[in-house]
């Protein structure tokens, strides 16, 4: 077997530059090897983002889906959090959302769960999908698919039935009107596909919104991550315009939510986390809260005070959904702002973070910052910082040999983690969708402290660095 012949194939999913690494021959080879692997029958779900690329990618997809026997519902233009409510309806056996999340406009991916959102990971099924494909014609012999010699009235049936009013009944039933704050909201679509299922749910539950960055496409030229800081600057600005208590912004495909105070300025997500799995253990005292672990102290905390079982997972939407679904967990958290949840079969939801959160600000009388200076008080971060390392290994190699000898626990779990006399502690892990490292740091005590430390551990990594990032210019305390 040649070992990872598709350099678009990720640990948790599928994304790749296109026409280079991802294209129509592409997709229509992984379809056809996506159905032979896991068997499937029934309909397959298809849906895109809002990319240049995603339609033509879409229409191949289906076409080849067709073309192997298997029927295909079109879910068009939408959130891949669809794509997952889809998986849960009857005879949908599988659903793939073409899309590359917040990564940049060359780029474009596939999205795969099975049936109630069931996560496909490399290790879950994408690694023998990848080996069917391999031994498939090469795409410059012909086209992967050939339809053309096919006749219509031969080709299994293409449903086109819209699911999003389906969706938003599912919503309002588990986030009834009368539980909502109906802060004024201010709301970034990115030009992403929240817009398609943002608009009519808040328009229903009677919220005050305003949009910034509306309509879906074109997106953004240096991609649709909400937390991105050329981005928030923007969304900081727009806030400034009108007196707001709310700010949200969701990525390119609305599976990550994060959330800005009434000043624009935004609330990082290790924070929310820590609100979100307060409310769902004063909810389900006792419960399972799976959270990914480069911050994780104050979630740790809120954890134990709750009585809850904490469940380390790795990062990736499809490790997490992993571990929710293993330990019938109530919540997740993950970093990069994606939060998943029990009532929604395990997966990620940008609507149901948004709901929830406001369903706290009902319950609590509060604004987000005054929520989150609560947990200011124990807990200071830095905001996450990404890098492009040359020889990662030899970095975290470097940096083990450093620091291990002064830490008070290293401990290798999905990266590299140091904690020093549970004062201060950092992390390191390398992305799984992009080629890139991150950084986090974290402490109980003085934030100027932490970034004298931050500051020592990025010179350590400097002779590793590919380009000339300003550090100083990233760290500060959150």
């Amino acid at each position: 077997m040649q070992e990872h012949p598709y350099s678009a194939f990720r640990l948790g999913d599928v994304r790749g530059i296109y026409p280079d690494e991802i294209n129509e021959f592409f997709v229509q080879k992984f379809a056809m090897a996506f159905i032979r692997h896991f068997e499937l029958e029934g309909i397959i779900a298809v849906g895109r983002d809002m990319r240049e690329s995603s339609l033509s990618l879409q229409n191949a997809l289906m076409d080849a889906i067709q073309q192997s026997g298997v029927r295909v519902h079109d879910l068009g233009l939408c959130t891949t959090e669809l794509g997952y409510f889809a998986s849960t309806t009857q005879s949908i056996s599988a659903t793939i959302i073409v899309t590359a999340s917040h990564n940049p406009g060359a780029y474009n991916g596939l999205k795969c769960v099975l049936q109630n959102g069931i996560a496909v990971t490399y290790d879950t099924g994408l690694a023998e999908v990848e080996h069917i494909m391999s031994q498939m014609a090469d795409p410059q012999q012909g086209p992967a698919v050939d339809i053309t010699d096919q006749r219509v009235d031969d080709m299994p049936a293409r449903l086109a039935e819209d699911l999003h009013p389906a969706y938003i009944r599912f919503l309002k039933q588990q986030f009834p009107i009368d539980t909502l704050s109906h802060a004024e909201l201010a709301l970034n679509g990115l030009n992403g596909t929240a817009v398609t299922l943002a608009g009519e749910l808040t328009k229903e539950l009677g919220l005050p919104v305003t949009w910034f960055r509306k309509l879906p496409g074109p997106m953004p030229s240096q991609g649709a991550d909400p937390v991105n800081p050329m981005l928030t600057r923007q969304m900081k600005k727009y806030m400034s315009h009108q007196n707001y208590d709310l700010g949200i912004a969701w990525d390119g495909d609305s599976d990550r939510c994060v959330f800005f105070d009434s000043l624009g300025d935004l609330i990082p997500s290790y924070y929310i986390i820590g609100l979100l799995a307060e409310s769902y253990l004063q909810q389900y005292p006792g419960a399972a809260i799976v959270y990914d672990t480069k911050l994780c102290w104050n979630t740790e905390k809120v954890i134990s005070q709750y009585g809850g079982k904490a469940v380390r997972s790795e990062t990736g939407h499809a490790f997490m959904k992993q571990r929710m679904r293993e330990n019938n967990a109530v919540y997740g958290g993950e970093l990069s702002s994606h939060h998943f949840f029990g009532d929604f079969h395990h997966c990620d939801s940008g609507m149901m973070a948004m709901l929830r959160m406001l369903q706290i600000l009902k319950r609590t009388d509060a604004t987000i910052s005054e929520l989150v200076a609560g947990i200011r008080q124990n807990n200071a971060c830095t905001p996450e910082i990404s890098l492009s390392l040359e020889e990662p290994e030899r970095a975290f190699s470097e940096l083990a040999r450093y620091y291990s000898a002064n830490a008070t626990d290293v401990y290798h779990f999905d990266g590299l983690h140091f904690n020093f006399d549970n004062v201060w502690r950092f992390s390191i892990t390398q992305s799984k969708t992009e080629p890139m490292v991150r950084f986090n740091f974290e402490t109980r005590e003085d934030g100027d402290s932490l970034l004298s430390n931050a500051l020592e551990v990025m010179d350590r990594i400097s002779p590793f660095m590919s380009d000339e990032t300003k550090i100083a210019d990233l760290l500060f305390i959150q």
